[in-house]
């Protein structure tokens, strides 16, 4: 049984560089209500993000529209807090204002890897190694290397995808997903019992995409915004590696 932490979850808001700051506006008590009311129903597929939840090790931060330049002020207080003890199994949980003009799925894509470019092009110390392309390559911020949930209300089928009212990015440290006793990678059994929950909360089988980190054909990117069908991801990765593609 997952032990229930007795935080108040408050404590755990990023602002501007501070933890602990709390809410004032409406949209943000709405928006982390919806989302953990998902997190803690039993059906729940991945019972990774509820467990953190449940053991109150999730950081919330909250992204008004058009003060993206928030997302980076959170995103390195973040990965200075991850190296600490205290917070060393946290995960990121960024939840937008909504936005009218995120219509309709295909816009939510667009607007989920601008966000990343974003991130990326406002990396103090960002990671140029390697591209989209190879199968070791998972989104960085400041050599943090962390795999991206993207969330949003236009997720019509694939529910465990369809957070709250907003859109929601859920930024986990890859090392999460090592076992921390053994040192090794968390068994790929594991993960087909999340994905057999999966088949039960959506009612559609995994994406074909989803795969294991490191695999020769497995893409990590093609994981982080799905579809809301189960159509392969084509053509390349709209994320950028050490370029410009201008700002949100």
């Amino acid at each position: 049984m997952i032990r229930v932490a007795p935080q108040n979850w408050m404590d755990r808001v990023l602002d501007q560089g501070k933890l602990g700051i709390t809410p004032k506006e409406t949209w943000k008590h709405i928006a982390y209500e919806e989302y953990r009311a998902k997190l803690r129903a039993p059906e729940y597929p991945c019972f990774f993000g509820q467990g953190g939840e449940l053991r109150g090790e999730m950081i919330y931060t909250f992204i008004p529209n058009k003060k993206l330049q928030d997302l980076v002020t959170s995103m390195r207080r973040f990965v200075d807090l991850v190296q600490t003890p205290e917070h060393e199994r946290s995960s990121l949980v960024a939840f937008f204002e909504p936005d009218p003009s995120i219509s309709d799925h295909a816009a939510f894509v667009t607007r989920f890897w601008q966000t990343l470019q974003f991130l990326h092009e406002h990396d103090p110390d960002p990671s140029t190694e390697r591209t989209p392309e190879d199968p070791l390559w998972e989104f960085s911020f400041e050599h943090c290397e962390m795999f991206v949930v993207g969330a949003s209300p236009t997720y019509r089928i694939r529910r465990s995808r369809n957070l709250g009212p907003g859109l929601v990015f859920v930024f986990q440290p890859r090392f999460l997903f090592i076992d921390p006793m053994t040192s090794r990678p968390i068994a790929a059994e594991v993960r087909r019992r999340i994905h057999a929950r999966m088949l039960a909360y959506d009612g559609m089988p995994v994406h074909p995409n989803i795969g294991f980190y490191g695999e020769p054909a497995n893409r990590e990117w093609k994981q982080y915004a799905l579809p809301d069908d189960n159509g392969p991801e084509i053509g390349i990765c709209p994320f950028h590696v050490g370029t410009r593609q201008g700002s949100l």
